[in-house]
């Protein structure tokens, strides 16, 4: 028995070094776009202001300058777009990353750490139709544990993603949050897809269940966010499904997260 749950703990370790892969592979892809502009149109600009220069040397037009001032402009600011873009992917993606491979408690803005994480995961579908929709009010802080709560925000979208939406559906995914009282939080995800069979709810949560297996399904999504928010973050979790409709989780955390019982991790 022992030696089955150190394996289930390796697995679940795997599980969740694998989706920040997946999400590092993403990322890296994305930021050759901005990257890959900044860099043509940096290159563009400086022939252009070698064939200035010379310009210059014979007999500066005011054509030539006022030519050479508009596209300076366009450069600068073409630059300072994609550049920029660039920096957010990397500044969100630090952070994500930080949270959740050391798991550290800390005070933290609720709506603020949560659009980090899906500003990591967009770029895992960006090609797709789906869509993910974020409505938290920007005031609510917690002292917690932003990592693997991160981690059970990427496991509700990617197992959306898997399972939710076949090729006729236009995916809409939805985080909503709010304030129970002073001690408490509630959190959200719903999705618009084909729904849970009733036969399998009560088995969503079993560690290796899937309906996907061989097809990108490992059955431990589900039961990391379960272990997760009933264990480190000292939740609730209950879903709600109807075939053709959609599945709703309803996430329950207390805004101070209890002290860590010794050996429990994410």
């Amino acid at each position: 028995v022992e030696r089955l749950k150190k394996t289930q703990e390796s697995l679940v370790q795997s599980e969740k070094l694998a989706s920040l892969g997946s999400v590092v592979a993403a990322v890296a892809h994305e930021l050759n776009t901005p990257i890959g502009n900044a860099l043509t149109v940096a290159t563009s600009f400086s022939k252009k202001t070698v064939t200035f220069q010379q310009e210059a040397k014979q007999s500066l037009r005011r054509s030539v300058l006022d030519t050479y001032t508009q596209d300076s402009l366009m450069a600068s600011e073409l630059i300072e777009r994609n550049i920029t873009r660039a920096a957010e992917l990397i500044t969100s993606f630090k952070q994500v990353a930080i949270d959740q491979t050391s798991s550290q408690r800390r005070h933290f803005n609720l709506r603020e750490t949560l659009a980090e994480v899906l500003s990591t995961l967009r770029p895992t579908f960006k090609n797709s139709p789906h869509h993910v929709e974020i409505h938290i009010p920007g005031d609510i802080a917690l002292d917690s544990f932003p990592g693997p709560l991160g981690q059970i925000v990427t496991n509700f979208v990617n197992n959306a993603l898997l399972h939710a939406f076949d090729a006729e559906y236009i995916g809409i995914m939805k985080i909503n949050g709010k304030t129970l009282n002073r001690d408490q939080v509630l959190l959200v995800f719903s999705d618009n897809g084909k729904g849970i069979a009733p036969e399998h709810l009560k088995r969503i949560y079993d560690p290796f269940f899937t309906t996907r297996l061989g097809t990108g399904g490992s059955g431990l999504g589900l039961n990391i966010v379960h272990n997760i928010i009933t264990g480190l973050l000292g939740g609730k979790i209950r879903v709600d499904s109807t075939l053709g409709a959609g599945t709703t989780f309803e996430v329950i955390l207390p805004i101070t997260a209890p002290s860590p019982k010794p050996g429990n991790g994410s």
